[in-house]
């Protein structure tokens, strides 16, 4: 017996390459904003940071850790990285606390900035059979050229994409209290480094836009 045929599943990347070549342009879109909150009682952000990136991962870690610490030294904050920490209790929020509130002990931090991947999505879109038309220019002796339309058609496919939905809150340290709070998400970043620089400058952009409001 005949299986009946799927058309194939490509992965998002392999799509993203197919249309770069085709329109010889592409850029990849920042990490998308899904919500901003700011506690009403507070109209002034922490400016010395501790940074906290909530993950086992250690080069995930310090590749996230890092690329706040530049961006918000940037935008003229004091700012500190948490650090190699193997040893945290990640599965274990409140003792994860008090880990943070004895390494506050010997800082002058006033705020905490952590990020955390709250869950990840995995998502299969069907996309119907396109034709794409691209312009191809041939010369016709030294000085003329003629400009025709040469078209391509893209089967139908699935497209398979992974989105991270990221937390990112700022703590106050003094009231032990969330002060800020952002929703964010990416798909399908193309290397962590490119993701860790892209997220860390819609974070501290937020992050101002809040405490100027």
């Amino acid at each position: 017996m005949d299986l009946p045929m799927r058309p194939p599943i490509y992965p998002r990347s392999l799509l993203a390459i197919i249309f770069t070549v085709l329109f010889l342009a592409g850029c990849a879109s920042g990490p998308e904003v899904k919500s901003v909150s700011k506690a009403p009682n507070v109209s002034d952000a922490p400016k010395n940071l501790l940074v906290l990136a909530i993950s086992p991962k250690e080069s995930s870690r310090s590749l996230m850790e890092a690329a706040l610490v530049s961006r918000l030294q940037a935008a003229g904050y004091e700012a500190e990285a948490y650090g190699p920490a193997p040893s945290l209790p990640w599965k274990d929020s409140d003792a994860l606390r008090e880990k943070v509130k004895e390494r506050l002990e010997t800082q002058t931090a006033d705020g905490v900035l952590t990020v955390s991947l709250v869950r990840k999505n995995r998502q299969v879109e069907h996309v119907p059979n396109q034709v794409v038309f691209n312009p191809v220019v041939t010369n016709i002796g030294a000085l003329g050229s003629v400009t025709y339309m040469e078209t391509m058609t893209i089967p139908d496919h699935y497209e398979e994409s992974t989105e991270y939905i990221l937390r990112t809150t700022l703590f106050d340290t003094d009231s032990g209290n969330a002060i800020w709070q952002m929703f964010s998400s990416t798909i399908d970043p193309t290397s962590l480094e490119q993701a860790t620089r892209e997220f860390s400058r819609v974070a501290v952009r937020e992050l101002q836009k809040s405490f100027k409001e």
